[in-house]
Parts: structure tokens; C-alpha cells; sequence
């Protein structure tokens, strides 16, 4: 029998087998295919994408991008820029903030329901505005920690900086082994800056996109400083030092200015917890000691 009579069907066979095995690649669990170290070095953003998620984190996901197209361009630059100033928390996105928007729109849904029947209006406005606050909020949490650290540490790293400088080392190899060394969100910007040097960028405009992804006023001040004494030829490791000490100093006074914040903050805890409390306290022990009859105060007790 001539084999080439076979062809024809083993090739429709192997076709089907490739079209159930894709159609069962794309039924399966992404995360089948990745070890428990492949897993545990991703970043919660990426994990999520890896492992799956809920119904309602599918959902938000088609909705996400629809979403987006409705938003005003205005808005989304905004998001963006909140996104950069948080420092891209676990590599959240805007699209990832317009889906937590989503997921807690959904959470609420049903209580918005609720309200709209029974005409609860302070409850039908807190679930309107839980979807937009709450990824707001965390974006707030991030980039308020995030722009502490910097100011923290700002001045620690250029004084590391200016002695490795001084050492003879170049600034730009200075500035990525003490990078390397130094660690957290100051360091990852520094990072990023040589990053856009290496791959074609002038050290001016990746400094001046380091001062523009930051909230922090610190750094800000510092590549402000920097660039002009870059340009008007000052010794590096002298204005490397200077910059260290002004911002050790502006960090001081930020610490004694929030130090100041606290005080009016204690204040008001104590006179609306712990006054309340002790009049009450004190209240109670004279009625106790002064052996009153409740009943005869209280003719109606005794009958």
C-alpha cells in the first residue's frame, strides 16, 4: 500500500492535536508552568497576571481598558504622574489603578443598590466615591513613604558619593556603586538616570526627568543645584558637599516643622477622648459617694 495515501490524514490528526493542545494552554493556569522561586521573585502586579485572579478582578480587567478611553487625556496624565511620584508601587500601572477603581466599584455595587431603594443618600455618596478613593489612597500611602526615604537619605548618599568622588573614582561609575550599595527608592532613581545616560540620554535631561518623576522637594533642590554647578564649572566634590549639608539642614528644619504639626494633633485626642472620660469618671465617684436615693430623685423607679 503507498504510504502517501496516509499523509493527508496524519497531518488533519496532527493538526488537531496542536489545536487541543493550544486550546488547552489557553484554558490552563498560567502559573503551572513557573517553580515556587519563579513565583515568589515576581512582583505582586506580575504575580497576579501569573497565578489567575477572581471573578471580579477579570472583570475589572475587560473593563479597565474601555475605562480608560473615556477618561479625559488630562486626567490620565495626572494618574501618570501620581503613578511616577508613588514610585510604580509592585509595577502598578494606570491601567492597574483604573482596575482597582473597578474592583471596589464592583465590591459596592450591590449596597449602592440598596441605598438608591431605601433613599440613603449618605450611604449612595460613600460608595460613589470609595471606588475613586481608595486607589488614590494606597497611591498616597506609597508615595508619601517613598518620598520620606529620599529626603532621608539624600544626604547620607551624597556624602558617600563626594568621598568616593575624591577617592578618584569618575562621577558617573561613583554614582552607580554607590547606588548599588546604598539600596532603596533614591538609589532605584539613580539607577534609572544611568540607565537613560547609557542608552543615548544627555546627564541633563536625565537629571532634569529624576527631578520630575519626584515629589520630593529635597531632590529636587539637589539636581537644581547640581546642573548649575555642573554648568558653572565648581568643583564636584565641593558642591557635592555643600548640597549635603543644605539638605541635612532643610531636612531638620522639615522634621521640627511636622514635630510642630504634632502637638496640636495630641491636643485634640486628648480633649476629645481622654477629658470626656475623666469628668464622666469624676461624675460617677461624687453620685456614688454622696449616698444618693435614685428612687426619690426619680419618683417613677420606685413604684
Amino acid at each position: 500500500m503507498n504510504p502517501a495515501v496516509f499523509l493527508p490524514g496524519a497531518a488533519l490528526a496532527l493538526a488537531l492535536v496542536i489545536a487541543l493542545r493550544g486550546y488547552h494552554l489557553l484554558r490552563a493556569d498560567p502559573a503551572d508552568g513557573l517553580g515556587l522561586d519563579d513565583l515568589t521573585i515576581l512582583r505582586p502586579e506580575q504575580r497576579r497576571s501569573a497565578t489567575g485572579e477572581g471573578p471580579l478582578g477579570r472583570l475589572a480587567t475587560r473593563l479597565a481598558p474601555a475605562v480608560r478611553r473615556r477618561l479625559h487625556p488630562r486626567v490620565i496624565r495626572w494618574l501618570q504622574t501620581q503613578v511616577e511620584y508613588a514610585g510604580r508601587p509592585d509595577g502598578l500601572g494606570v491601567d492597574g489603578v483604573i482596575r482597582i477603581g473597578l474592583v471596589w466599584a464592583l465590591i459596592v455595587s450591590p449596597a449602592v443598590l440598596l441605598f438608591v431603594v431605601g433613599g440613603n443618600l449618605v450611604g449612595l455618596a460613600l460608595c460613589l466615591t470609595a471606588p475613586v478613593i481608595m486607589p488614590l489612597a494606597r497611591l498616597s500611602r506609597f508615595r508619601r513613604i517613598r518620598t520620606e526615604a529620599i529626603e532621608r537619605d539624600l544626604p547620607d548618599f551624597l556624602d558617600v558619593l563626594a568621598v568616593t568622588v575624591t577617592a578618584g573614582v569618575g562621577f558617573r561609575p561613583a554614582l552607580l556603586r554607590v547606588s548599588e550599595r546604598f539600596g532603596g527608592p533614591l538609589a532605584g532613581e539613580m539607577q534609572l538616570a544611568l540607565g537613560q545616560v547609557q542608552h543615548g540620554a544627555t546627564l541633563r535631561g536625565a537629571f532634569e526627568q529624576l527631578r520630575e518623576r519626584s515629589d520630593s522637594e529635597a531632590l529636587r533642590q539637589f539636581v537644581t543645584a547640581f546642573l548649575q554647578s555642573d554648568e558653572l564649572g565648581a568643583p564636584l566634590v565641593e558642591a557635592l558637599s555643600q548640597i549635603a549639608v543644605d539638605q541635612r539642614r532643610d531636612h531638620a528644619q522639615r522634621q521640627r516643622r511636622k514635630a510642630a504639626q504634632v502637638a496640636p494633633r495630641v491636643t485634640l485626642v486628648t480633649t476629645v477622648v481622654l477629658v470626656p472620660a475623666t469628668l464622666i469618671l469624676l461624675l460617677v465617684g461624687i453620685v456614688l459617694g454622696a449616698d444618693l436615693d435614685f428612687s426619690s430623685l426619680f419618683g417613677g423607679f420606685s413604684q
